[in-house]
């Protein structure tokens, strides 16, 4: 088995000033692999102004809102109003540029 220090990263992604590994995992159930990215959820990460990385497919919040006005709340992250790429339109990791998550703030996360 091979300790998480000695993978190597499979994709480097960047956001907020910080660069974010991407490991190649197995999954022995399926016999495939996967790309196993951060888990903002379980182990939050900020920006240096405090504002929260998230992935596109992480469950929207309650602070979600639709990108093109009258559309329904988005579900996930990646079709949030407040979800900011920094790269392209299909970055899997940003940043939440929503005011009431900020660091500090008091939310401490939880879906809609």
């Amino acid at each position: 088995m091979v300790r998480e220090e000695e993978k190597k990263p499979y994709k480097l992604f960047h956001a907020g000033g910080r660069s974010f590994p991407v490991y190649l995992e197995h999954d022995d159930s399926t016999g495939e692999d996967y790309m196993a990215y951060p888990d903002f959820e379980e182990f939050p990460e900020y920006t240096g102004d405090g504002r929260p990385f998230a992935m596109s497919a992480q469950e929207s919040c309650p602070y979600a809102k639709p990108r093109i006005p009258g559309d329904p709340p988005p579900g996930d992250c990646g079709g949030c109003g407040w979800f900011y790429r920094e790269q392209t339109p299909l970055d899997p990791i940003g940043i939440c540029m929503c005011g009431a998550r900020l660091h500090g703030t008091g939310y401490s996360g939880g879906q809609r």
